[in-house]
């Protein structure tokens, strides 16, 4: 007997063909008469190397996995986190110094704004609003203190370009 549609040679009895998965109309034989692998969803003996279980159905090919997603919830994140964190290791820094002149005003005041523009990077990542921005915000964020947080949040916002290009998230 051959699948009518890919042209395998299917197996007496078998209900699904193992290389396409097409369903058949035929009676289920023994599990003996297949070799090598039971199937994870019904528990059948198969052959080894088939794609589908002709039993059940099961699928056993693989599938894309994305996590462009989640790496890029987890950039925005970090990306906040390292902005925020900036601006409390500063102001600790800044309230134990002391006197610290006009060149660390200007230092704290760059750091104050580039963890500012962190924090809405990270937003703007969040809600998948604008690439650029969310780059140039994760960017900002590893200038200060908390830059260990900033960097793999730049990382993964980097990566995770293709997602900006779909629906914002509000709309999934």
């Amino acid at each position: 007997m051959k699948c009518a549609a890919c042209g395998m040679d299917i197996p007496e009895g078998t209900r699904f063909c193992g290389e396409c998965g097409k369903a058949f109309q035929s009676p289920v034989v023994s599990p003996g008469a297949a070799h090598n692998r039971f199937c994870v969803g019904c528990g059948r003996a198969m052959s080894w190397d088939a794609n589908v279980c002709q039993y059940c159905g099961h699928d056993f090919r693989a599938r894309p996995v994305e996590t462009a997603k989640d790496q890029l919830v987890i950039g925005g994140v970090l990306t906040m986190l390292a902005g925020i964190l900036s601006v409390a290791l500063t102001t600790i820094l800044i309230a134990n110094a002391g006197e610290i002149g006009s060149a660390g005003v200007a230092m704290a005041a760059l750091v104050y704004s580039c963890a500012a523009i962190g924090v809405l990077g990270g937003i703007v990542a969040l809600t998948r609003t604008s690439f650029p921005f969310a780059v140039f915000g994760a960017a900002c964020s590893v200038i200060g203190p908390a830059f260990f947080f900033g960097i793999p949040g730049l990382v993964l916002i980097a990566k995770s370009s293709r997602v900006f290009s779909r629906e914002p998230a509000g709309r999934m």
